[in-house]
């Protein structure tokens, strides 16, 4: 009777350890594309202050997350000189946001927040520096500068965060070898390393994902999936794109996760947000503490009066990430349901 029930219970913990090991803690992430709350340079692209923080709509959805990411397309300062456009230009474009909305970006749960784009300069290092001092004293963690990380600890979980651009001044996506030695030496104390991409081609054109390097106005604008595939290989767990301000395919390379544009969240006044430009979502992920990635799904989202971010029920972001991803990546790309969720079974790569 004895040898019965200690093989039963013998078994009844081989179930347990295996159910366990299935059921490893995870971290939930919820991250977005590009955010431009309002410029005061020129005039008039500022929501009024009565109808207040653009982000108030969706904020419940970007709070429920252990960790919350974005592209802040601009500065926040409330200074700063340019001469990149003309005065009131309105073909050029300039995105300087009031300090006070840093606020607004804490309020609405933003703990990761990538500065490493083209437009981070555009008031000089006066208004980086001041971008940089506001979000320290908010407790964002930001990247953006060479050899800038940032990281936190989450469930006992060390992660950090790293991004990258073309353009100067910031962690390049341009040097590949410097860029997989950046990410090699901060995962060896991180158990989960995170990147931020800002790059590709720019507009609805851009929606296709090319295998070359991307050009934008003449400027190089990165070999994004060459790029992304290093870094996962060099020890990436998650890699985040934005800049063509437009939806891209999304892959599974080597187990990781690889969203390559989740194009538009919040651009107030300034950007043009007709036909698929005015979609954009929150990737939901889950991810265990080896880097395993447990669940995923989009929440799909769309910008109306100017740029306010809403809940899109009629899921259109994840109908176009789902289809790229089928046409542009026919073996790594992910499947979604109608929904957005990631249809994990089918990832077998």
């Amino acid at each position: 009777m004895r040898k019965i029930i200690s093989q039963s219970f013998l078994l009844l913990l081989i179930i347990t350890i295996g159910l366990s090991a299935e059921s490893d803690d995870v971290i939930r992430i919820r991250a977005v594309g590009d955010i431009m709350l309002g410029t005061v340079t020129p005039d008039g692209f500022l929501r009024p202050e009565e109808k207040g923080n653009i982000l108030k709509y969706i904020s419940p959805l970007l709070n429920d997350a252990d960790l919350t990411i974005g592209n802040l397309e601009g500065t926040l300062c409330d200074s700063g000189v340019t001469d990149k456009c003309e005065p009131d230009s309105l073909d050029c474009y300039l995105f300087r946001m009031p300090e006070i909305y840093g606020e607004d970006l804490k309020q609405s749960g933003f703990d990761f927040l990538s500065l490493a784009n083209n437009h981070v300069g555009d008031f000089g290092p006066e208004c980086v520096n001041r971008t940089e001092y506001i979000l320290d004293s908010l407790g964002i963690g930001w990247s953006g500068r060479p050899g800038s990380y940032s990281s936190r600890t989450v469930r006992g979980v060390r992660v950090a965060f790293i991004a990258f651009h073309s353009g100067g001044n910031c962690n390049s996506s341009l040097d590949q070898n410097a860029a997989a030695e950046f990410i090699a030496q901060v995962k060896s104390d991180h158990e989960l390393v995170i990147i931020s991409i800002h790059g590709g081609a720019e507009g609805l054109a851009a929606m296709s994902l090319p295998d070359s390097m991307e050009y934008y106005m003449g400027e190089q604008r990165g070999h994004l999936r060459k790029f992304s595939h290093m870094l996962v290989n060099a020890g990436a767990d998650l890699i985040l794109g934005h800049g063509p301000h437009v939806a891209r395919a999304m892959e599974i390379y080597q187990g990781k996760l690889i969203a390559y544009s989740l194009a538009n969240f919040a651009t107030y006044g300034r950007f043009n947000l007709l036909a698929d430009r005015r979609f954009g979502g929150i990737l939901e992920i889950e991810l265990t503490e080896s880097g395993r990635l447990a669940k995923a799904k989009i929440i799909s989202t769309e910008q109306k009066y100017w740029g306010v971010p809403l809940l899109d029920r009629e899921h259109r972001f994840t109908f176009l990430v789902d289809s790229l991803s089928r046409a542009d990546l026919p073996g790594t790309g992910i499947h979604l349901t109608p929904d957005g969720h990631l249809i994990l079974e089918d990832q077998g790569r």
